[in-house]
């Protein structure tokens, strides 16, 4: 069953939080362009982006999180990921994602790596 994507931003220490309640797809596309805009207006050298761990990521959503990669990249903003699962840790791994970002077990470890 596809759960409706709902996105949070908001700034902790030199990181702003991407939070994504939800199914990831090409609908959500819009709503996480302008939660990286708002998340990029708090000049963190860091973006999360974080999944509730729960979350479905289609092809587009993949799109979606390179998308966001690369806009840090070009920003020279570091994007962590978090809350995903082993198996979108794989086609992450897979799609070379991990080369670009890194994923972290937690929030608590954004910065460190």
């Amino acid at each position: 069953m596809r759960r409706e994507c709902t996105v949070k931003v908001r700034e902790g220490n030199d990181v702003a939080t991407i939070e994504v309640l939800g199914d990831l797809t090409a609908s959500a596309e819009k709503a996480i362009d302008a939660a990286y805009e708002e998340a990029s207006g708090y000049n963190s050298k860091n973006i999360l982006l974080k999944f509730d761990g729960k979350s479905r990521i289609n092809s587009a959503g993949i799109a979606i999180v390179i998308n966001l990669v690369i806009a840090g990249q070009e920003s020279e903003r570091k994007v962590f990921i978090t809350g995903v699962s082993k198996h979108f840790r794989k086609i992450f791994e897979l799609v070379g994602l991990t080369k670009y970002t890194t994923i972290v077990e937690s929030e608590e470890e954004v910065g460190k790596s």
